[in-house]
């Protein structure tokens, strides 16, 4: 995931730093992170690479704002969060949909708190990235969301939807590798199970949207981690 911290401190962009470290740590994520002293430095950069932005709001030059509504001309989507000393500006990058701020001085504990919401936002955001899957029929667009889960068929992956399926030739490793960051477990060897739609885990069986899938002994106990965590929204 790539993360960008802009502030005009280089003390308060390595303490952010440091504590995404360490959530990348505790939490098991791993973060490309970039790091700004200025808006407009930022925006020299900035062509809609991010995927979650952290930004004071009082810089000299271009302030947090200012910056936040020139990112919104480039990226309407992407996940900004304002780290501010200045709360009673904070409420004022709701205009420009940061999705929530962290008041300095920053304890890691809040900021860890806050950050796990961002990465939910994030999320949601990815799941609506589009994938192509090249059938014989030709090429299809799908966006992730979409998708209920992923069958292996012998050196084919079909992929099922709420009303179609796409029979694709790949390996479901492969497609695992791709999709697991958007909240996609393996319930059995064969199938690749998307979090989101499953209704329920009943014995020994998933029910995903209106399809029943069998869980094996040796993917119960994780897959079930994994759809509670979904549930909690982790």
């Amino acid at each position: 995931m790539k993360v960008a911290i802009v502030d005009d401190l280089k003390t308060e962009l390595e303490m952010l730093r440091g504590y995404l470290m360490d959530f990348a740590v505790a939490e098991s994520k791993e973060f490309d992170i970039s790091t700004y002293e200025s808006g407009d430095r930022f925006l020299e950069d900035f062509s809609g690479q991010f995927d979650l932005i952290l930004m004071d709001i009082d810089m000299p030059g271009l302030n947090g704002i200012d910056t936040a509504r020139a990112i919104r001309k480039v990226d309407e989507s992407v996940v900004l969060m304002f780290v501010t000393a200045m709360p009673q500006y904070a409420l004022t990058g709701y205009e420009v949909d940061a999705i929530d701020y962290v008041i300095k001085p920053v304890s890691y504990p809040d900021f860890a708190l806050k950050l796990k919401k961002a990465l939910r936002y994030v999320k949601q955001v990815k799941a609506d990235e589009p994938v192509v899957l090249s059938t014989k029929e030709g090429l299809v667009t799908l966006n992730i969301s979409e998708i209920y889960y992923v069958e292996s068929a012998l050196h084919y992956c079909i992929y099922h939807t709420k009303d179609k399926e796409y029979r694709v030739r790949e390996n479901i490793s492969a497609v695992e590798q791709r999709l697991s960051p958007f909240g996609f477990a393996r319930c059995n060897a064969g199938y690749l199970v998307s979090l989101k739609h499953v209704k329920a885990i009943i014995k020994d069986d998933v029910i995903v949207g209106d399809y029943t899938l069998k869980i094996s002994r040796s993917k119960k106990a994780s897959f079930t981690e994994k759809f509670t965590k979904t549930l909690g929204g982790l």
